[in-house]
């Protein structure tokens, strides 16, 4: 999808994120019961991207314009949804913002996590870096539960 000067970033970035949730849905679709369970925390965290971006968040040009770099800026954001949500750390806005804008609306990738990010996992675009994190992360969280489970609390 080319921007057309009629077109915002956020009217494409919000139409990007249009077809790559109806990707995410069409994959989901072709996933077998377990694996739905297992992935449920992904599902909720796509769902509220989803509600955010597209019935109502509020999207600077800056914000967009940075995610449209992205090939595929829906999972970008589900990736650090899903690891942002739980921790009560933030909301949507304020995990966009970190993203993408500093206090004086510059376009920035927070440079510390993009290094330490390039330093623990080498040369991988910085979307492949997330998701390694994302995955330390369920696997961590998934021994904390097995753990408690097995130890009665």
């Amino acid at each position: 999808m080319k921007k057309t000067n009629s077109m915002s970033s956020v009217t494409l970035l919000r139409e990007r994120i249009e077809e790559n949730y109806e990707d995410f849905k069409a994959g989901m679709l072709e996933l077998d019961n377990k694996t739905l369970f297992e992935l449920a925390p992904t599902i909720a965290a796509a769902r509220d991207v989803y509600r955010y971006t597209i019935k109502g968040g509020c999207l600077a040009e800056t914000e967009a314009e940075y995610l449209l770099r992205f090939d595929n800026p829906f999972k970008v954001l589900t990736d650090a949804w899903a690891q942002y949500s739980d921790s009560g750390e933030c909301d949507m806005y304020d995990l966009i913002g970190s993203f993408v804008e500093d206090e004086d609306g510059e376009v920035f990738l927070a440079d510390d996590l993009a290094d330490e990010l390039r330093e623990k996992h080498g040369d991988v675009p910085l979307e492949t870096a997330i998701t390694f994190e994302l995955i330390n992360l369920v696997e961590l969280l998934f021994k904390e539960v097995c753990r408690r489970y097995f130890e009665g609390g």
